[in-house]
């Protein structure tokens, strides 16, 4: 397309002009400049989203006013090395704080600017914002809706700013001294992107490739440009390159994925970003893009998606187990309330008859006395008595549950003593203790009475 310019060489400066304005306006990634002390000159509108700040704000600052002191300190010393080497410089990472006060984690490049006579004039270059990288990991599985939500961002940031950036390459044609340095400026600003960047013209030819797409790929820059792009692609992905390239010269301007084929003969997956640039006259010109690789992205999805099909079936394996158990648990409940049953039953027929008939015989008090509470707590292991005072209140000790079984015959505190063979003292402490237990402190209510209704009414 350029062989074919016959506007004169004002013409074509104006238009690189206008594409590095575009690219400088557009892009997400914060387009500095600094004076030899470091003093921001110049700034784009990507700051505001990266810092919360207004480019008019941080104008005549420093980079050190926006970081931590401990960050600015170290900083300090790392790029006076840089600004006395007065060389370019790239993936200088450091932490910012945003306007909000959260920590921003930067990738800083740039290159030194010099006047016509040689005269350090300061640096020019970009910041990207590589938080969310630094957790890359830890939001593997949220780094896919994350990207589609960035690219639909940068897409309605780039649509928003369109008016406005026609508006202001029109207000800026005066500049004409710096027209000559326009496209060394966009070459050396996009040859520091960590992302493919590629011009193709209305033809869908290869202008201009940086280096990190030329990595991408795996070719030399002779081997890619004025090339088609779709040289780059298999019959599949071919045909929606085709279709997009309808959809540029109508101006849509949508963001996409698709498969490019390395010289190597491997698929790589990207992200497409896409803007389309048009003539004074609307006539297609061809168009410019950022290419983001998510090849590893896809196969951490791919292995992410394997992972949690092993999950739902071992899942399911478990709630299969846990139901077995339950019915492992109830046939031993009723296995246990079988038992119990058998015992009670025992008791009754084999131990019951030879308390009474050993009641029957000549015996002591003390004896007699005896055998009626063998008789009592034998009644009560066949009854539910014990079982509903412990219902009532469950902290009621074995000592106390003793006590209380008496009472209710009718036993007397030096009664009681004696069959437990207790002092007087401690069975009026353990007295006093049921009726607290029982909340009857404060109460006329008779012990015996009350426990005697325990027995009758469940």
């Amino acid at each position: 397309m350029r062989g074919n310019d016959t506007r004169g060489p004002a013409a074509a400066r104006q238009q690189e002009e206008n594409r590095y304005r575009a690219l400088v306006e557009v892009t997400s990634d914060w387009i500095w400049e600094v004076d030899p002390k470091g003093r921001y000159t110049f700034s784009n509108r990507a700051v505001a989203d990266i810092l919360g700040y207004a480019p008019e704000e941080v104008l005549g600052r420093t980079p050190f006013d926006f970081m931590p002191p401990a960050e600015a300190v170290r900083l300090a010393e790392v790029f006076s090395t840089i600004a006395a080497a007065k060389k370019p410089f790239s993936g200088l990472e450091n932490i910012n704080l945003h306007r909000s006060g959260r920590q921003v984690v930067l990738e800083t490049s740039g290159v030194p600017v010099f006047a016509e006579k040689g005269e350090f004039r300061g640096f020019r270059g970009i910041d990207r914002d590589v938080t969310a990288r630094k957790k890359f990991e830890e939001d593997l599985r949220k780094a896919r809706d994350g990207l589609e939500k960035k690219v639909k961002k940068t897409t309605l940031e780039i649509e928003a700013k369109q008016t406005i950036l026609q508006q202001e390459i029109n207000i800026r044609k005066q500049i004409q001294a710096e027209l000559a340095q326009s496209e060394n400026q966009f070459r050396s600003l996009v040859e520091t992107l960590n992302e493919g960047f590629g011009i193709v013209d209305a033809e869908g030819r290869l202008a201009y490739v940086n280096g990190k797409f030329l990595e991408m790929l795996g070719y030399a820059r002779s081997e890619v440009l004025w090339k088609k792009i779709g040289d780059f692609m298999d019959k599949r992905n071919l045909r929606l390159h085709k279709k997009q390239l309808v959809m540029r010269r109508k101006g849509i301007e949508t963001p996409y994925e698709i498969q490019f084929v390395t010289k190597d003969r491997r698929s790589i997956t990207t992200i497409v970003s896409p803007r389309a640039t048009f003539d004074a006259n609307s006539r297609f010109q061809g168009s410019f893009a950022v290419i983001t690789d998510i090849s590893t992205m896809k196969i951490t999805e791919k292995a992410l998606r394997r992972r949690e099909q092993q999950l739902r079936e071992k899942t399911l394996r478990l709630q299969e187990m846990n139901t077995a158990l339950e019915v492992l648990l109830r046939k031993r409940e009723q296995d246990k309330t079988i038992i119990q049953k058998r015992i009670l039953v025992n008791l009754k027929r084999l131990v019951a008859p030879h308390l009474d008939a050993l009641a029957g015989t000549r015996l002591s008090e003390r004896q007699r006395f005896l055998v009626d509470i063998l008789k009592s707590n034998l009644s009560e292991v066949i009854s539910p008595f014990s079982e509903r005072l412990t219902s009532v209140q469950i902290d009621l000790t074995r000592s106390e549950l003793e006590v209380a079984n008496l009472i209710r015959l009718g036993k007397s505190t030096s009664q009681v003593a004696a069959a437990l063979n207790i002092s007087y003292k401690t069975a009026e402490t353990h007295r006093w203790r049921i009726r607290k237990k029982l909340g009857l402190t404060h109460k006329k209510a008779n012990l015996m009475s009350y426990l005697s209704r325990l027995q009758d009414h469940p």
